[in-house]
């Protein structure tokens, strides 16, 4: 197999987001204390609890050490959470609004893949009469923020394998178990286009099915009747989008309904030319 995949996230820089991917990789770096100071007052309660000490005591050790574990925890989210704020024109506005709206014609399609790798088939007979075989993972669009990042605009974010992405008014911001990189969207070059795709699952409702064929083919392209258990599979008509840039990223997604992409990769070309130099800025937590 062949994986569709980009690089790690934090060699995915461009131009524009140094300053700000230093930062959120800083943060994101930062031990969260909690954990220790739960485990200490957990060892303290268990150490007064063999010598001994009164309930009363024992009660007071207690809610001291979860009141210490709270406000521990409330610093750790300080210490590791980076504050990007926006003020977005009329135009700008407009453009963002667009790329929810196609992000939500995506996200209500009945069935998303996020495509990992392919492979060329040798004995297309074997394989339903197809010419290469994928693994694709379920994904969805949703409206949610990166970790530790708190910011004054909705942000959209899509799982692709082992990174998820989080489209912002300016950028891209890839987050992976390295770091974080970011794309902004003059960088961003996105594909749509339509693929046949042998269906050997559930065909989700909104699939437009545009052939049949064969758990084994003959040379002919008929049922193989060497084949007892010989099942009809159809063929869906699905769509691709495909997200690239030159800092290496490189994601494939595949969507159930037809024409559910075309509004979403217009309104991030929109944004590429909607960007004035400036409208982000990463703010750090206090």
């Amino acid at each position: 197999m062949v994986a569709i995949d980009s690089a790690s996230a934090t060699t995915i820089v461009d131009s524009s987001s140094h300053a700000l991917l230093e930062e959120l990789n800083a943060k994101r770096k930062k031990w969260r204390l909690w954990p220790g100071v739960a485990a200490l007052s957990i060892l303290t309660l268990l150490i007064a609890m063999s010598k001994g000490l009164p309930t009363w005591a024992l009660t007071a050790l207690g809610l001291l050490g979860a009141v210490a574990v709270v406000l521990v925890h409330q610093k750790d989210q300080l210490r590791k959470t980076v504050v990007l704020m926006y003020e977005l024109d009329a135009g700008m506005e407009r453009a963002v609004e667009a790329m929810h709206s196609g992000a939500n014609a995506l996200a209500t399609a009945s069935a998303a893949w996020h495509v990992s790798s392919h492979a060329a088939v040798f004995e297309p007979k074997y394989h339903a009469g197809a010419n290469a075989v994928v693994e694709r993972q379920p994904t969805r669009f949703i409206v949610k923020p990166p970790p530790f990042v708190q910011t004054n605009v909705q942000t959209l974010a899509v799982n692709v394998g082992g990174q998820t992405l989080h489209f912002f008014p300016d950028r891209v911001l890839v987050y992976d178990s390295n770091g974080v990189g970011a794309v902004s969207y003059q960088e961003l070059e996105v594909r749509v286009s339509s693929t046949r795709f042998i269906e050997e699952g559930g065909v989700p409702r909104d699939a437009t099915v545009v052939d049949r064929t064969w758990r084994y083919v003959n040379k002919t392209g008929g049922p193989d009747r060497r084949f007892k258990d010989n099942r009809e599979i159809p063929v869906c008509q699905y769509e691709e989008v495909a997200l690239r840039s030159d800092t290496g990223l490189n994601k494939l997604l595949q969507v159930s309904r037809l024409g559910s992409a075309a509004g979403f990769a217009s309104a991030l070309a929109a944004l590429a030319h909607a960007m004035p130099p400036e409208i982000g800025m990463a703010r750090p937590s206090r």
